[in-house]
């Protein structure tokens, strides 16, 4: 039976260097920002249920989806990003589902975001939130995305805050130091995992 390591934080809080040092350990991610881009691909079922919503605007003239004016309506309307989250994420869950349940490996790490906020949690034997203070992370979402302040507070704010996904998690990974600071942890929490 293949145990499911929920890996979840904030945007900007060192969640994807974790999951990125923990493939390179020989862990396998399930990452649900690259299933998301891979459900809303060109030609795909996904794409096309959101262009039905969001219209043909949302498109790019090659047919792809234009991601950064998609972030733009659904980041300025709390109500459009849980339009778009109710469009998407049957196509999402459905891979997350099928990878977990054809993985040969004893312990998958499913990365995802929103992990809480879209459920996925209940199906985790364990949860690890990463975190680190909130001026960290807009200075890292600032400098990552090239966004204004207010641009990454908008982004933070839509999600749940990181203290209530703390509070439900098994284990904290705290980022506010420097990346060997936060492996230092991983290593110490997964030798207590397997």
């Amino acid at each position: 039976m293949t145990r499911v390591i929920g890996l979840t934080g904030g945007i900007a809080t060192g969640k994807s260097t974790v999951s990125q040092y923990l493939l390179s350990c020989g862990y396998q991610i399930i990452d649900a920002d690259l299933i998301t881009h891979h459900v809303q691909s060109k030609g795909g079922e996904g794409l096309k249920a959101i262009a039905a919503f969001f219209g043909p605007d949302i498109l790019l003239s090659n047919g792809e989806l234009d991601r950064k004016k998609l972030a733009k309506i659904v980041f300025s309307d709390k109500e459009q990003l849980v339009e778009l989250t109710r469009i998407i994420d049957p196509f999402i869950r459905d891979e997350i589902y099928s990878e977990i349940s054809s993985s040969k490996e004893s312990i998958v790490i499913l990365d995802a975001p929103t992990l809480f906020e879209n459920g996925y949690h209940f199906i985790c034997d364990r949860i690890i939130t990463v975190a680190c203070d909130q001026d960290k992370q807009i200075e890292r979402l600032m400098s990552r995305d090239n966004l204004s302040e207010e641009e990454a507070l908008k982004r933070i704010d839509s999600q749940w805050p990181l203290n209530i996904k703390e509070q439900l998690s098994n284990d904290v990974i705290d980022s506010n130091g420097s990346i060997m600071q936060t492996r230092s942890q991983v290593v110490k929490l997964f030798n207590n995992i397997d």
